[in-house]
């Protein structure tokens, strides 16, 4: 009878020590960073429209925005919603990201996603993003300022590295969706220097032979 009662203490002692375990580990140091840049006027004709969202008004004039910034993991795959010691981001941190991210709940959300596995707290995840978003050249060739434009994936990947040299052909790779041109992803290391990307986010690349960007609004 003993020797079951501890058994199942030990049981309920494991099951206790699984509950308090982070969902994911912080990011590891070898890992490395994707800035996702998302072109607002397709997610717009995805989604955006429908639900009535402000960036797809006519005159916001949004065009390439800060989707996310990314924690990887070098072989592959990505941590997300982490346990962190640090608080969630104050309302004003949110509002102060609007300008880049296009709005303070999906500011907020890749906080709690992303930003709480980047091993940095709100307002350094924030301050990153925006650093490594600064920095960054969009010619006219891959913006859609009043008429839509349809292009090949590579060539508009080329448009990009011409005004952005500092990314070779293996650190930055383009996602579509629907015919359309969806996001552009940067690899970094943490200290936002570009570097090649892992091999499985290199093969989910745009794979159509040409992508529409839709006007901006």
């Amino acid at each position: 009878m003993r020797k079951i009662l501890l058994a199942v203490l030990a049981i309920i002692a494991l099951s206790g020590w699984l509950l308090v375990q982070p969902r994911e580990d912080v990011t590891s140091p070898d890992g490395y960073l994707v800035l996702a840049l998302s072109w607002t006027p397709s997610w717009c004709a995805a989604e955006g429209a429908a639900r009535g969202d402000a960036r797809c008004e006519t005159g916001s004039g949004a065009g390439w925005l800060v989707h996310g910034l990314w924690p990887q993991h070098s072989s592959g795959g990505w941590p997300e919603f982490c346990d962190t010691a640090h608080p969630a981001p104050t309302r004003a941190a949110l509002q102060g990201m609007v300008d880049i991210i296009g709005s303070a709940g999906l500011a907020r959300h890749q906080w709690a996603k992303h930003g709480s596995c980047s091993g940095w707290d709100a307002a350094a995840y924030f301050a990153q993003t925006r650093a490594a978003f600064s920095g960054l050249a969009f010619p006219q060739a891959i913006r859609a300022d009043a008429h839509p434009q349809r292009l090949g994936p590579d060539a508009l990947l080329a448009e990009f590295r011409a005004a952005n040299p500092q990314f070779g052909p293996d650190m930055v790779t383009l996602t579509c969706r629907a015919g359309l041109a969806q996001e552009i992803r940067l690899c970094l290391t943490h200290d936002l220097q570009p570097r090649r990307c892992d091999d499985g986010l290199l093969s989910r690349g745009c794979n159509a032979r040409s992508v529409t960007l839709p006007a901006q609004p």
